[in-house]
């Protein structure tokens, strides 16, 4: 691991540690294999907040933060240490068939972290008389109960402690906090989430020339991906929609397999992920290469709310003034074209809302609405968001003259919040419907 990487998460180890306080421990899992079918896996992906505080992305791992020190059995003598991670053992016949382990001995040159042991000794810490000795205990609940393996022997015992000790200890789940952490980004993240940006432009400046009436939309989504792979992205940063006509209005569309036609619209959503951190793009290009009088209406004024509401972002400014926002844009500009007749109907043809954080995860793990005294809402600087406002229109909305239905239009893009104001990480990616017609004028 490099020096930065090593710096980052040392960084929100400390952080998250400083947040929990003296009196506390934190057990954090990482994940485990799934089985897919038979034999075979699927794909190892690490839960994000473990990643997030260790870089580490083996399977079957834990990490346990005490500020305060805990006493902790070194080479036969009793030490004080604030940070352990718990990892595979070497297996030379494990690692023929699936890849080498870093083991424990290399964890603190290879990781930075403090101090390492395999997993059998992990009971020593899973147990009552070692967890009364604080007055709160942090763990990921949610993913600790969807563990498999080996390690859920581990979670069966750990459960059953937590149901002796309830009564002498705070018990709390650490996504919140670590959400709290996760929604400003540092340096380091914001360069990543740039660099998937980056990766998902290119794929989708390069893929745009080869739309066309006749192309399946799996075709698209395999030019995409290639690009992403070519190019670095580690991983797609969620399953792609590639839409056309009205599947477009479909929100989670993902079937993928439909032959585009000539006078459709065509909506990618779609991104690349880089070193685990997430971009998220979508555009909506003519399959022929030109607007209707129609389509151009509706994408024109989903363009303005785009566009009006990332000239507004800057710290301060409330994510659900954004989002009003959009939603006054799009409402005045049906009602201008004659296509809304009451103005609180607009949920029914805009669905969404106008955005969210974007990290580690695609919609990020992170608290961003006001709640009781909290306010999440407010952006502050070094906050990541997509601004994607859009507008629907099914095959059956008799109400909507004929040619303004099945058209689906969203554009989404990756803001970063700076200090004086915002940073468009997608900007590249052509949006103006003029440019987006001359782009794809020799299809």
């Amino acid at each position: 691991m490099k020096s930065d990487q090593k710096a980052f998460h040392k960084s929100r180890r400390a952080g998250f540690s400083e947040l929990i306080g003296k009196d506390s421990v934190a057990v954090i899992f990482g994940n485990t294999t799934r089985n897919k079918s038979y034999d075979e896996d699927y794909k190892f992906k690490q839960y994000k907040n473990f990643y997030y505080l260790t870089g580490f992305l083996e399977p079957n791992s834990v990490l346990v933060l005490a500020p305060g020190g805990i006493q902790f059995p070194v080479n036969g003598k009793q030490k004080t240490l604030t940070e352990i991670l718990f990892v595979q053992k070497k297996d030379a016949l494990m690692e023929t068939w699936n890849g080498k382990r870093l083991g424990h001995s290399d964890v603190r040159r290879e990781l930075g972290i403090q101090n390492s042991f395999v997993n059998e000794e992990i009971p020593q810490i899973l147990n009552s008389r070692f967890l009364r000795r604080f007055s709160k205990l942090y763990t990921n609940f949610g993913e600790m109960l969807k563990l498999t393996n080996d390690t859920k022997r581990i979670i069966n015992n750990f459960t059953e402690t937590l149901n002796i000790i309830a009564p002498a200890l705070e018990i709390s789940d650490a996504s919140y906090l670590l959400g709290k952490m996760r929604a400003v980004k540092t340096n380091y993240e914001i360069n990543k989430i740039g660099e998937a940006a980056e990766i998902s432009t290119g794929a989708y400046n390069e893929t745009l020339k080869s739309v066309r009436p006749g192309i399946n939309e799996f075709s698209i989504q395999a030019m995409l991906e290639y690009y992403y792979k070519y190019h670095g992205g580690d991983d797609i940063a969620y399953h792609p929609i590639v839409a056309s006509g009205e599947n477009a209005c479909i929100l989670h569309y993902n079937a993928n397999n439909r032959q585009m036609k000539s006078g459709e619209l065509l909506l990618i959503d779609s991104a690349s992920e880089y070193n685990y951190y997430c971009s998220d793009i979508t555009r909506t290009f003519p399959v022929n290469g030109k607007f209707t009088n129609e389509q151009r209406i509706i994408y024109e004024i989903v363009l303005k709310a785009n566009k009006e509401c990332i000239k507004k972002i800057r710290p301060g400014v409330k994510f659900s003034d954004l989002d009003n926002l959009s939603t006054k844009i799009l409402t005045e500009g049906l009602f201008k074209a004659g296509l809304l007749k009451n103005k609180k109907d607009i949920k029914k043809y805009s669905l969404h809302g106008i955005g969210h954080h974007i990290g580690l995860d695609t919609h990020d793990a992170v608290p961003f609405t006001k709640t009781g005294s909290t306010d999440n809402d407010t952006l502050k600087a070094g906050n990541v968001i997509t601004i994607e406002p859009g507008l629907y229109f099914t095959g059956n909305m008799k109400e909507i003259p004929v040619k303004f239905r099945k058209i689906g239009v969203r554009i989404e893009d990756d803001i970063l919040v700076t200090k004086t104001g915002s940073i468009n990480l997608t900007e590249s990616m052509i949006k103006e419907a003029a440019e987006i017609e001359i782009a794809m004028k020799d299809n």
